[in-house]
């Protein structure tokens, strides 16, 4: 196993694709076959960072590894994969892949300050206007 990273276990079931966490920085990461963009009709290995609750972030574009497997072979190649992380990770085509892992820092607020007190002074002024709406007119 790696000392920089850890497979993290799934309740769920997830095909052949699994999560892995950056020990030192908590960011999340899910390892899937994906079609080889080189070669549409076999398969290769994407890595891409995910939110704390374990979906693609949109912000980050996904590590495409290795290709040229078939369909068959992914289960087998993905199981040796998870069984060592730290000896696939260490591979010399994996090298800019791990320093992606360990460069990351941990994600942001799930919702920015700003955008909450935005959302709160919208409800303030629409109650406001409510109110003033409700209120008899003077005379």
């Amino acid at each position: 196993m790696d000392d920089a990273v850890d497979v993290v276990g799934s309740n769920t079931p997830e095909g052949v694709g699994f999560l892995i966490k950056a020990r030192e920085s908590g960011c999340l990461f899910r390892i899937a076959p994906a079609r080889d963009p080189r070669q549409p009709r076999f398969w290769c290995v994407r890595v891409h960072r995910c939110t704390r609750a374990g979906v693609a972030d949109p912000r980050e574009m996904p590590w495409m590894g290795p290709g040229g497997m078939s369909r068959e072979e992914l289960p087998e190649a993905f199981a040796t994969i998870r069984a060592d992380i730290g000896a696939w990770l260490g591979q010399q085509q994996c090298r800019d892949l791990r320093r992606w892992l360990l460069a990351q820092v941990p994600d942001p607020p799930a919702i920015p300050l700003s955008g909450t007190d935005r959302g709160r002074a919208a409800r303030e002024k629409a109650a406001e206007q409510t109110v003033a709406r409700s209120s008899p007119a003077k005379p």
